[in-house]
Formats: C-alpha cells, sequence, structure tokens
C-alpha cells in the first residue's frame, strides 16, 4: 500500500516555494509458507578468509551460508567467492537448479583461513562474476570481512565509484564488517556507492543477524520495481522550479519540472517514508487561483498477486498572490520526515570532525541535533508512525554521543548513516518487527 500527501498546498506568486510530497509505503506481508512466484535472484557471497577471520568469523560466515543455501528456489542464482592475498571463485554464478548443491555446501563447509587482505582482488572478481547473471536478474553481492584492506586497492572514494557504476548493470554490494578491525570508510563506502546496506558487526552476533536480515531482505519481497514518476503543473514550471529526493534512489532522471525514478524493491512488511522537495516556481504570466499542481504515477508489482499495480493521483495547489500571502498550515508528518532527511548532513559533518579528531565537535553537534528532535517531538501533532521513527532517531544520536570507543563510534554512525539513506529498520530492533 502506498499513501501519498503533500507538506500543504500553496504556491507565493513570484518566489519560488518549497513544500514536500511523502510517500508512506507499507509493503504486505508474504505468508508463512510462501505460493507466490518470485523473481529470480542472483547472490554472489565474498568471504574474508584471511588469518583475522580464523575460528569464530570464518565459522560463522560458513554456517550462514550453508543455513541459507536450502531457502534458495531453482531459478535463483548463486556463487561464493573467497579472498586473502589470492582469490579463488569457489561456487560459481549458476542457477541453483544447474549446482549439485550437496557439493556446494561441502565448498563452502571447507574454506580455510590464509594470508592477508586484497578486498580490491576479492570484490573485482565478484563483479566480473556477476556479469553471467541472465539479462534483466539483479545480482546482490554480500561482502564479509574483519580486516583492513592491506593490498590492492585501499581508497574507499576509488571502490565506492566502483560499486557505483556496477549499479548501471543492476549490481548491488552490501557489506557486513565483522569486529573491531574492519576499516567503516571502505565497507561503508561500498555499501553507499553500490546502493546497499551496511551492517556494523562489532559482536559475533551481530554479525549472525545482520547477514540473515539481509538474506530475509532479497528473499522475502513483496513489492518489485517501485517506480515514481513526479510532474510539475504546467503553471509551477518556472525556471526555479526543482524535484530533489530526499532518499537515496536506485534510478533517478531529472528534466525540468518534470522526475521519473525507481525506489527498487521492499521486503515484507517493511515501512519507508520516501519523501520528495518540491520548489514550485510560478511563470510570470500565471494568474493567481487553484491549479494543478503536481502529478504522481505509480507503478510497481504485487509479488502476492502477481500483478503490475499503478495508480495515479494528481493534487491541485493554490497560486497566491504576494500581497495575501500567508504561511500555509504543513503537515507534521512530512515537516518531521524533512527534519530527518536534513539530519543525514548533520551526521555527516560529525563523521568528518570525528575523522579530523575533533571529537568533542563532533559530540556537541550530535547532541544538539538530538535536543531539536526532542524539542520537535515535545510541540508536534504527528502520527503514531512518525513519532516512532523519530523518537528512534533522538535516541540512536544520544547514544552514540555517549560512546567513549571513538573507533565503535564511527562504526555505529557509518551503519546508522546507511540504514536512514535508504529508510531500512535496524535488525537489533525486535519490537518493530
Amino acid at each position: 500500500m502506498i499513501n501519498i500527501k503533500l507538506e500543504h498546498n500553496k504556491c507565493q506568486q513570484g518566489k519560488p516555494t518549497q513544500l514536500g510530497l511523502m510517500l508512506e509505503i507499507t509493503a504486505p506481508v508474504a505468508p508463512v509458507v510462501e505460493t507466490t512466484k518470485q523473481k529470480p535472484k542472483s547472490i554472489i557471497f565474498v568471504v574474508d578468509r584471511s588469518g583475522s577471520m580464523a575460528h569464530g568469523p570464518l565459522e560463522m560466515v560458513k554456517q550462514t551460508i550453508l543455513e541459507t543455501l536450502p531457502r534458495l528456489k531453482s531459478d535463483d542464482l548463486v556463487s561464493v567467492i573467497s579472498f586473502d592475498d589470492d582469490v579463488t571463485v569457489d561456487v560459481p554464478l549458476r542457477t541453483v537448479s544447474d549446482h549439485n548443491m550437496a557439493e556446494v555446501a561441502k565448498t563452502v563447509a571447507a574454506l580455510r583461513d590464509g594470508g592477508s587482505t586484497n578486498l580490491e582482488l576479492g570484490y573485482k572478481t565478484a563483479l566480473e562474476e556477476a556479469k553471467k547473471a541472465p539479462a534483466g536478474v539483479e545480482t546482490s553481492i554480500i561482502l564479509l570481512s574483519d580486516g583492513h584492506a592491506n593490498s590492492g586497492e585501499v581508497n574507499p572514494q576509488v571502490l565506492g565509484k566502483l560499486a557505483t557504476r556496477a549499479t548501471e548493470h543492476f549490481i548491488s554490494t552490501s557489506t557486513i564488517g565483522i569486529g573491531q578491525s574492519y576499516d567503516e570508510n571502505i565497507m561503508s563506502a561500498l555499501a553507499d556507492g553500490g546502493n546497499g546496506n551496511h551492517v556494523a558487526a562489532i559482536e559475533l552476533a551481530e554479525a549472525i543477524d545482520g547477514l540473515q536480515a539481509e538474506i530475509d531482505g532479497l528473499l522475502q519481497k513483496t513489492m518489485l520495481d517501485v517506480k515514481i514518476k513526479i510532474a510539475l503543473g504546467p503553471d509551477f514550471s518556472g525556471k526555479n522550479s526543482n524535484i530533489i529526493a530526499g532518499r537515496r534512489m536506485k534510478k533517478w532522471k531529472l528534466s525540468h519540472g518534470r522526475v521519473e525514478s525507481t525506489l527498487g524493491d521492499v521486503a515484507s512488511g517493511e515501512q519507508k517514508n520516501v519523501v520528495f522537495d518540491l520548489i514550485l516556481d510560478s511563470h510570470e504570466l500565471a494568474v493567481p487561483g487553484v491549479k494543478t499542481g503536481v502529478k504522481v504515477d505509480l507503478e510497481y508489482t504485487d509479488v502476492l498477486t502477481g500483478k503490475k499495480v499503478t495508480d495515479s493521483q494528481t493534487f491541485d495547489v493554490e497560486l497566491v498572490s504576494a500581497e495575501e500571502w500567508v504561511e500555509p498550515v504543513r503537515d507534521e508528518d512530512i515537516v518531521a520526515e524533512l527534519k530527518l532527511v536534513r539530519l543525514q548532513q548533520v551526521k555527516d559533518q560529525a563523521m568528518r570532525l570525528y575523522d579530523q579528531g575533533k571529537d568533542k565537535e563532533a559530540d556537541a553537534l550530535l547532541e544538539a541535533a538530538g535536543i531539536e528532535l526532542d524539542r520537535f517531538m515535545n510541540t508536534s501533532n504527528m502520527s503514531p508512525r512518525q513519532r516512532k521513527r523519530m523518537q528512534g532517531e533522538s535516541t540512536a544520536l544520544l547514544s552514540y554521543m555517549m560512546m567513549d570507543d571513538l573507533n565503535i563510534k564511527k562504526k555505529r554512525l557509518n551503519e546508522h548513516n546507511n540504514r536512514t539513506q535508504r529508510d531500512r529498520k535496524d535488525f537489533r530492533d525486535k519490537d518493530s518487527e
């Protein structure tokens, strides 16, 4: 289900006016025994087998992969790649029906730890393997590592750009950093650039739960290929008009006063708020009055019914002369969501301060942001759904600020930033399930 609403319905004549457009998305819940037809999935596990992964971490990764294999359908594709200072395609990318799955399980169970960490080599090999996926089948690379890349390319920006280019070929990248020694800058850059998720698995149990949550998200999707088109009305498409996405989108094509975007898939029972900043600028010849302001077209496939769902809604907006302009009453749920989106800039600034060794300044920045969120919640009449989202963000900011270990703080904050950019719930929050 998708509910669409505007922050307000006014535009001031002769002055660009900003308003929010929000889509409240709730994916249908898949039945316990799934009988619906899912589109094939392609999953490549990229496993760090360097010496530091010995015993606990590597055994955990192997066990989780082994538990995942039986859940794959016959037309799904799977591959396993392991790396240290060298790389091995242990299981080539093929459909489950083309594999001897008993042999695949034996191969995974036989993985052994080795030398140093050439993450670039492991990742580039996965990108090459992903090219074997049939046309139209999206591939998810899941990279698991507990250390710093110490050979090959180690620049996070370079690796992140590599992941970004891969998204053009329907390849996403998610990362799970295990323990306290992994390089959070590299792992988050790959996930951010690769339009995927990042998990900071400081404790071993978090790696298990985080990987399982990632797999669940891939295997239990009930809304596929959600597409959103937004068009501003002709009277509001002046030279300063614009449409800005509040969250990271899978695809984004913007022309003047019109955008075509793809959010992607949504997992069973998942809730997402997708907000856009609309800048309405009236044409010089436009006269005051109520006019067609915004048209929104939606399209996605409902996995439970197998049918394509479409919807189109048009919102009127009143063009008000400068002399009669009065600040409009705003939808407080959208105001709250826009605050969460803009808070991302604050968290990014805090991360830069931490990297510069300015810990107190970063802590003060996060504390001020948390106080502002609390103040807004105490004076706002938002919905319970939105209040829960705001409360979770405020609590998280406070917890990061109070952490004494800077290494762990940066890892947690990197994960949190990635999660909020994609409006993805924290797998640790059992109450949200």
